[in-house]
């Protein structure tokens, strides 16, 4: 037995629940005596039920959370694992969705995802439709790196009566920052990605290169560098002394969820969680034993 229910344009087909029509069918046996008030009022119940039952597939549909680049990603392994037992604990659906970051970004705007895997703390001022969660999810360190193995460095102000040719990926700001002060404008340059940065380094084009250290090591481990001859003279040489926490954020339609996943992360965190998270991605990857 089934409801036809009309809309605009179309019409669609709704089946009736077997209790439904296993009451329907025994009443009508009985004869047709008070079963049409009877069926009225359950028909009518039942139109109600598309929209019910669209409800609760609504809310117990996953929450999406965009992530830029591959699955294979140093990043995007550690959010996975950190979000997967974070949305367990929240009793939640979960699943992570790639795509470049403006894409990821567009789709959290449109609300056709839920939340962007990390930003920086900043990164919600100018997006109005987004709310931070306030426990960062991951830090990242910033250093100096040389593939000079006689090159030496005490610390950054060194560098202010140094020769050295230095260059940092075009938009790290804190590197930027850093450097400008510190490195006369013709010895700064910077570069598009970090596979130009790093084979400038090898090639000895440059001293010193200014980078994320979790990207580093994960460019290193490509194919496309890791057979080199000298890649293994690639050495961190001073740390920027900074690191720089990322933050979840979500869809604002999702704002009474973050203090509650805020919560659940401090708890990760403090049973060291996160950290063997960490520690499994670089293992997995190949980067420690």
């Amino acid at each position: 037995m089934t409801f036809h229910a009309k809309g605009d344009l179309t019409q669609q087909r709704y089946p009736m629940p077997r209790w439904v029509q296993h009451a329907a069918w025994r009443l009508w046996s009985r004869g047709w005596q008070g079963i049409t008030p009877w069926l009225a009022a359950v028909c009518f119940a039942f139109v109600t039920t598309p929209a019910a039952s669209q409800g609760l597939v609504a809310a117990n549909k996953p929450f999406i959370v965009t992530a830029g680049g591959e699955p294979d990603t140093w990043g995007s392994r550690l959010g996975w694992l950190i979000y997967t037992e974070a949305f367990k604990r929240l009793g939640m659906a979960f699943r992570m969705e790639h795509y470049t970051l403006a894409r990821g970004a567009a789709m959290v705007e449109q609300g056709q995802a839920d939340a962007e895997l990390s930003r920086v703390y900043e990164y919600g001022a100018e997006r109005p439709y987004l709310v931070r969660v306030d426990e960062s999810i991951v830090d990242l360190g910033f250093s100096l790196y040389t593939a000079k193995p006689a090159l030496r460095m005490v610390q950054l102000d060194d560098l202010r009566t140094s020769q050295h040719l230095v260059e940092y990926r075009r938009g790290l700001l804190l590197c930027e920052s850093t450097l400008r002060p510190l490195v006369a404008p013709e010895r700064l340059t910077d570069v598009a990605t970090r596979e130009q940065g790093l084979k400038k380094l090898l090639a000895g084009r440059t001293d010193l290169y200014c980078e994320i250290d979790v990207y580093v090591q994960q460019e290193l481990h490509t194919p496309e560098f890791k057979d080199l001859p000298n890649v293994a003279n690639v050495r961190k040489l001073i740390s920027l002394g900074k690191s720089v926490p990322t933050y979840p954020y979500l869809h604002k339609k999702h704002a009474e969820l973050a203090p509650r996943l805020a919560t659940v992360l401090r708890q990760m965190k403090a049973q060291g969680l996160i950290e063997t998270y960490q520690r499994q991605v670089e293992r997995d990857l190949g980067w420690v034993q």
